[in-house]
């Protein structure tokens, strides 16, 4: 039996969108009278109607599958025609054996073989490449076969150093960790939710068509949340749920109510680098409710038309804002640190390492921030509500963890958490004499480093962020925090933050390059 035509069972079941019937389903959804339906509604109450009546429909119309393992799908080169070079050259081999064919007859069939199946896979690979905006997913996937280290997850290894293998274990054991990272959570609401600030104009209301622009926009590739929406089903019915959700989201607007499936998170652990055996070498990346994506979506443009209207954002935020990029970061920082090595100076660059960045952010705080950054009180009241009583489960390989609470950070995975993150840390350089730079959390320090006045600037500059670390609740990961000593005349001067000395780097990698001592690009291109 051909190794493609394994099949490993799986107990994980997926919607069947090749025998979906989609008409029936625009017919079910389609009929219903919306309007009368939802009218007197709390948006809770809304909500629960118009996922219960999708769910249903949803139900009736298209069967769940088994979800097929790495063994029961054949490779997208391995057409007919290979199909049939592989079974010619099966039988050749037998000929050869039986004494039917020459050698050098059997050598020739397998050469034609093997140049069919590269020639299959070169086309492949370029298929993949030129759609890769339209499919992101299936070209990731192809990149992740392809490497040599598997991102599964663990085995873990609890407390007591015991071996943890079985998925619901593990779920329950990486939730438990990523729960432990949280800050505690204060009391009460912040005094900004409750001002009488004005509040903006959604052009009086959220309309069916802004509704449908977002639908249309939606990667169908995509996992729902837990609320099982499917970005697929949502986009096929485009036309009949525009509008039911153009008014549940204009409740929400008006009345600051998130429906509970908008705060709840599917958390997978990706692995992200050292031993797979420790939890927290697994990031938490959230899967959250579709709907509850597009409506943060329409927050987020109020948001960022404030930030750019008011030039929030300070210039050395590089993650995340319009028309910056890993590019323009690294461009701006080593254009001006390079210039002072040509011109003899000492430089001396600080690698700065948040610890858990994104799950610490003080939802306090946060607020308080968007309150002095002037948005409007309806906003500011979405957002808190939204951030407020969050729960999350890990799911490892279908198996689910318990529901727990979230006390602090924004979600990663969620459409409003890089925005939010950007505004919370927007004010670390206030009072910075060095030049500091960022892609969201990932910081840098660097400035001349030449004589004794110049290394006090820096260390006090350390001084400074080590301050404001303490006073917005994030803490710094000191042991990865490192300095990189540039220039000849350097001095190799030892930086601390508190009463921890930094370790010295002779090469970090900086937003995937690969930056030396000397200045020299040859370690990344070596690694490239």
């Amino acid at each position: 039996m051909s190794s493609w035509s394994r099949r490993e069972t799986s107990t994980i079941e997926v919607m069947d969108f090749r025998k979906a019937d989609f008409d029936k389903l625009r017919e079910l959804v389609g009929k219903v009278p919306w309007e009368a339906r939802l009218k007197g509604k709390t948006t809770e109450e809304s909500w629960k109607y118009f996922k219960g009546t999708l769910l249903r429909a949803q139900k009736q119309t298209i069967p769940l599958c088994r979800k097929d393992r790495k063994y029961g799908k054949r490779p997208a080169w391995l057409n007919k025609e290979i199909l049939h070079d592989l079974k010619i050259k099966k039988e050749s081999y037998k000929k050869w054996k039986l004494g039917q064919l020459t050698k050098d007859e059997y050598r020739q069939a397998t050469r034609e073989c093997r140049g069919k199946i590269r020639k299959a896979k070169a086309q492949n690979e370029i298929k993949l490449a030129t759609g890769i905006k339209g499919n992101k997913k299936t070209f990731y996937k192809y990149i992740k076969s392809k490497r040599k280290t598997k991102d599964r997850v663990g085995p873990l290894l609890s407390e007591e150093g015991e071996a943890v293998t079985g998925n619901l274990e593990m779920a329950e054991m990486l939730n438990d960790f990523f729960v432990s990272v949280f800050t505690e959570k204060s009391g009460g609401v912040p005094n900004v939710v409750n001002t009488s600030r004005e509040r903006v104009s959604l052009e009086d209301r959220i309309h069916k068509e802004q509704v449908k622009n977002h639908l249309g926009k939606l990667d169908v590739s995509k996992s729902p949340g837990p609320d099982e929406m499917h970005p697929r089903i949502l986009k096929e019915l485009i036309e009949e749920v525009s509008e039911p959700l153009a008014m549940i989201f204009e409740k929400s607007w008006q009345t600051g109510e998130i429906p509970e499936d908008w705060k709840r998170a599917n958390i997978v652990p990706i692995y992200k680098k050292g031993n797979k055996n420790n939890p927290g070498n697994y990031r938490p990346v959230s899967l959250t409710s579709v709907p509850g994506k597009i409506m943060e979506q329409v927050i987020k443009e109020i948001i960022c038309k404030h930030l750019e209207g008011n030039k929030v954002i300070g210039n050395s935020q590089h993650g995340f804002v319009k028309n910056k990029s890993c590019q323009t970061n690294l461009i701006a920082f080593f254009d001006k640190i390079t210039s002072l090595v040509d011109k003899g100076e000492a430089v001396d660059v600080i690698y700065l390492d948040f610890s858990k960045a994104f799950d610490t952010v003080s939802h306090d705080i946060l607020i308080d921030k968007l309150g002095k950054y002037n948005l409007d009180r309806a906003t500011i009241r979405w957002v808190h509500n939204w951030l407020d009583n969050r729960s999350q489960r890990v799911v490892v390989n279908g198996s689910k963890s318990c529901w727990k609470g979230i006390t602090s950070g924004v979600p990663q995975g969620s459409v409003l958490g890089p925005v939010l993150f950007n505004i919370f840390i927007n004010d670390v350089d206030i009072g910075i004499e060095s030049t500091l730079i960022k892609f969201a959390d990932d910081t840098k320090l660097g400035g001349v480093a030449t004589s004794l006045e110049d290394r006090d600037i820096i260390q006090n500059d350390l001084s400074k962020l080590e301050k404001w670390s303490e006073v917005n609740r994030m803490r710094f990961n000191r042991e990865k925090c490192k300095v990189l000593h540039l220039g000849r005349n350097n001095q190799f001067h030892t930086y601390k933050m508190g009463s921890d000395c930094l370790g010295r780097s002779m090469a970090e990698r900086d937003l995937g390059v690969i930056v030396d001592h000397k200045l020299n690009m040859s370690q990344q291109c070596d690694a490239v």
